[in-house]
């Protein structure tokens, strides 16, 4: 039996001031370095399948290893990498009932509302893989304060 000790906090508003469009973010797109690809991240995610292929389901799986108790946002950041920092260019919404799996363009200056819904771990949702280009990727989460990412490759179909 699944327990689910979820509760709605707030609504979250994230604005996205300077992300640029997804012409824009995608063509400021680039291969990361390695150091990058092969940075540790401060919570235990996977993802079933990756690699992946645009616009399909995959299963975002987020540990609780060294975060007894915490919980997650209904949403995580799709990033691409621009030549010196990653840029985020979509938001992800989790596939935790009633709320259906969605991938949000970051669009400059705009503001997204999503339901601020504490998701306890371990979670296990479905989400969208965004419709970019293949490339190297990454979603980035946070548990609480506890940011951590997961690096993803889109492959042509």
């Amino acid at each position: 039996m699944k327990r689910w000790a979820a509760f709605v906090v707030v609504a979250l508003a994230w604005t996205t001031a300077g992300c640029g469009d997804s012409g824009e973010a995608e063509g400021r797109c680039q291969p990361p370095p390695a150091a990058e690809i092969e940075a540790p991240s401060l919570i235990t995610m996977t993802l079933d399948p990756n690699p992946v292929t645009a616009g399909m389901m995959a299963t975002l799986q987020v540990s609780d290893a060294g975060l007894p108790g915490a919980m997650i946002g209904l949403d995580a950041v799709w990033q691409c990498w621009d030549g010196s920092q990653w840029i985020d260019t979509y938001q992800l919404v989790r596939a935790v009932d009633p709320f259906q799996a969605q991938a949000i363009l970051v669009e400059p200056g705009a503001t997204t509302t999503i339901a601020g819904l504490g998701v306890p771990l371990p979670s296990i949702a479905g989400i969208l893989i965004p419709g970019v280009p293949p490339g190297i990727y990454r979603i980035w989460d946070e548990a609480g304060n506890t940011p951590g990412h997961l690096i993803v490759e889109v492959v042509e179909r």
